[in-house]
């Protein structure tokens, strides 16, 4: 795959960090591989997946988390490869779409949960419709924030999204970013980013992932350089090229299984997600009993650009929900 290709699912998510306290951390077995979650508030399971794929599940999870602990268990998951659950190896026998779910599902065993409910937002809603689509008697809920499509036959019109919204000098400055990296593999730039945090490569490597950022967002003034330096160097990109090669060659399908489901579900997306509104129409013609809430003047970042309106929609519909 392209290096173009592997980026083109960064749209599926980065985000940044902040503290909640009160949070027990715990850890389950997948075969030799230890993983990890923290467990807040009390009340039926809602388990929190981060985006990326390969993002720590920081900010703005546990902005949802505060948001939400009052009236459920939430159990913000680090997935493999990710914050505390990271020191596994990344590689096409240990990354994969089947390996995020049955990773679900051996918590939901290990905690007792007899259903969940599940909140993702980016990559960690469509981690959350395959739960659902594979474990359908476990699922009783989904919470889909500008999640990524429930088919692979969207998946590179995300790039072309972010191509038409950047300009001729942005392309160059890209394409001169590049150079400087592009004879680095994302495993050799993810040691450099621990090793070497500001050798060229990585550095460039920063930059160039910054315009990808940038095209998320309706408002680019809502970019916090800040923020972005920090999830940058948290975020695992090894894991994004091999999801990205695995649903294409796959042809990742999920749509007529979530049909089948009788569950309630949430869809909330900005109306110039750099995904494309065909993504969410997928999600929407799937799930039949969802409800849906288009953010006006919002990107992918809506946690970022519209945060009172997401979580007056979000509080709304677990207020009328909650099980």
């Amino acid at each position: 795959m392209s290096r173009k290709t592997n980026l083109s699912i960064l749209g599926l998510l980065l985000a940044t960090f902040s503290v909640c306290l009160g949070q027990q951390v715990k850890s389950f077995d997948n075969g030799s591989y230890k993983l990890f979650y923290e467990e807040f508030g009390e009340g039926p399971p809602m388990y929190i997946l981060s985006g990326g794929p390969g993002e720590s599940p920081d900010h703005p999870y546990r902005q949802i988390v505060d948001s939400l602990k009052s009236s459920y268990t939430c159990i913000l998951v680090h997935q493999r490869g990710t914050g505390l659950s990271r020191d596994i190896p990344i590689n096409e026998s240990t990354i994969g779409i089947e390996h995020y779910s049955q990773d679900l599902e051996l918590l939901r065993k290990a905690r007792g949960d007899k259903k969940i409910s599940l909140l993702g937002i980016s990559w960690g809603g469509m981690l959350a419709m395959n739960y659902a689509a594979t474990y359908p008697d476990f699922a009783s809920n989904l919470i889909l924030v500008c999640s990524g499509p429930p088919s692979y036959r969207l998946w590179n019109v995300l790039y072309d999204n972010q191509f038409s919204r950047r300009s001729v000098s942005e392309l160059d400055s890209m394409n001169q970013l590049q150079k400087i990296f592009s004879s680095k593999s994302e495993k050799e730039l993810d040691s450099l980013k621990i090793a070497c945090p500001d050798c060229p490569e990585v550095s460039a490597y920063k930059e160039f992932i910054l315009f990808h950022v940038r095209a998320m967002y309706y408002d680019r003034s809502k970019v916090s350089r800040a923020l972005y330096e920090k999830e940058f160097y948290d975020f695992n990109f090894q894991v994004i090229p091999i999801i990205d090669k695995q649903i294409v060659e796959s042809r990742f399908d999920i749509r007529e299984k979530l049909k089948n489901l009788e569950i309630p579900a949430l869809i909330v997306y900005g109306r110039q997600d750099d995904q494309g509104e065909s993504t969410f129409f997928e999600q929407i013609e799937s799930l039949k009993l969802a409800e849906v809430h288009v953010i006006e003047q919002c990107g992918h970042e809506i946690l970022e650009e519209k945060p009172l309106e997401f979580f007056r929609i979000l509080k709304d519909y677990v207020r009328r929900t909650r099980d």
